[in-house]
């Protein structure tokens, strides 16, 4: 949507009562496939455009959007946001930011080849996938879901008060799951890659790694109850970094909704442990020079050597807490208000391989899979989850196991990690090496 034609609906909207007015306009496409056996299953395809409006009318805040962009639509979500205002309750920490000018920098998070992709390429790539899984393995017998997808959006901010950001991105994928089979016996295992360029995906890699879990699993025995040296690959860490991610934002802490609440400066993690969010890192998805409200990004240093330094913040927040700078707000759609999110969230990597890290274990599970973790308290910071994966005995891998269940509570979980491995990988918001926890009981068989 062209620059003028937003102005046009701002200028309406203050003319209309709003004292401060945003609008945010998207557009995007993504096509997405999934084969079984070799045979293309289910095909996507699939675009949308939209815009939402934000107004501020004497400290009352009114929301609104559409998928329709006539010029009368448009004109009537205007009027809806300010009709919402209405009901509103006032609010003396609301307002949109000013303009402020980020940096230039090529964040290289739009790829002209996924841009590119077509049906049959991401059929081609699921097909390679599943195929590369039937050929490492006989026992290989089932295939789950072999899916590929490829999405592109491009969205455009203005307001009031001189806010005027674009932004576009791509990202594209492959995901299998594949199961195995001896006797009566069967194991399933997933794997998967995202990424923004179509050149970082590598489909065979994800199915060799996907049919070697499964098979591996199928020698799996039930864990045994006792306190073990807990070792996550990247891919399970970002998944208690997604959970962990939640209890950093000012939001919530305001809410009282964070174990973190009151404890900015103090200690709540090993002195292993640093966790960053930078917004400018290249090639990754999460990667923006303006925040879902037109801030410039900022890079936070959430935990330094296992003290909590920092916040996540979006302009409301920040202003209740008295904090000079926001940058954290992510937009989902049009369908929701700004709200606080990670861009890319990530454990600092340290000095060892994985391999070196397992030699200094003397009894251990390597955890490559987790279920129920999304459960845990974010108060309360409890929780509980399965995992399966590989015994480590005198620094070396042994027999897979599962049916292990853990609990606990997240802070003493990161107090008790031990090392950060030098792999660190990102997916989505989220970023890890391989993670050390000493000591943790899990219960078995």
């Amino acid at each position: 949507m062209e620059k003028l034609a937003l102005k046009k609906y701002l200028h309406y909207a203050c003319r209309q009562g709003a004292d401060e007015a945003e609008i945010f306009y998207t557009c995007g496409r993504e096509e997405s496939v999934v084969v079984r056996q070799g045979t293309l299953e289910k095909v996507e395809s699939a675009g949308d455009r939209g815009l939402a409006v934000r107004v501020i009318c004497q400290k009352r805040a009114g929301f609104a959007y559409t998928s329709a962009l006539t010029d009368a639509d448009i004109l009537r979500t205007v009027d809806m946001a300010l009709t919402n205002a209405d009901y509103a309750e006032r609010d003396k920490f609301l307002g949109l930011p000013p303009r402020k000018i980020s940096k230039p920098q090529n964040l290289r998070n739009c790829s002209p080849a996924a841009l590119k992709l077509t049906l049959p390429d991401l059929a081609d790539w699921a097909k390679r996938a599943e195929n590369a899984a039937y050929a490492l393995d006989s026992r290989i017998y089932a295939t789950e879901s072999a899916a590929a997808f490829a999405a592109s959006s491009e969205t455009h901010l203005a307001s009031t008060r001189g806010v005027d950001a674009h932004g576009k991105k791509t990202l594209c994928g492959v995901a299998l799951e594949i199961a195995a089979k001896s006797g009566a016996k069967m194991e399933a295992a997933y794997d998967f890659q995202y990424a923004v360029s179509a050149a970082k995906i590598a489909p065979e890699k994800i199915g060799r790694r996907a049919a070697e879990r499964a098979v591996r699993m199928l020698a799996a025995v039930p864990a045994q109850t006792g306190r073990y040296d807990l070792l996550l690959t990247p891919s399970v860490a970002r998944d208690f970094l997604s959970v962990l991610a939640e209890l950093f934002s000012a939001e919530n802490i305001l809410r009282q909704r964070s174990l973190f609440r009151g404890k900015l400066g103090r200690q709540v993690a090993s002195a292993k442990v640093t966790l960053i969010d930078d917004p400018f890192l290249p090639a990754l998805s999460g990667s923006f020079l303006y925040d879902g409200e037109g801030v410039p990004g900022r890079k936070r240093v959430l935990i330094k050597n296992g003290r909590l330094r920092d916040l996540f913040y979006d302009v409301y927040s920040a202003r209740k807490c008295g904090v000079p700078h926001a940058g954290n707000a992510a937009r989902a759609s049009i369908f929701s208000e700004p709200s606080i999110g990670a861009s890319n969230l990530y454990f600092q990597r340290g000095k060892l391989a994985r391999p070196e890290i397992i030699k200094n274990i003397s009894r251990g599970v390597l955890i490559e899979n987790i279920m129920g973790l999304h459960t845990a308290d974010p108060v309360s910071g409890e929780f509980s989850f399965g995992a399966a994966g590989q015994l480590i005995r005198d620094g070396r891998l042994a027999e897979p196991v599962k049916d292990m269940a853990i609990a606990g509570n997240l802070v003493d979980l990161l107090k008790s990690i031990k090392a950060c491995g030098s792999d660190l990988e990102f997916s989505g918001h989220y970023g890890s090496p391989s993670i050390l926890i000493e000591n943790i009981m899990v219960a078995g068989k």
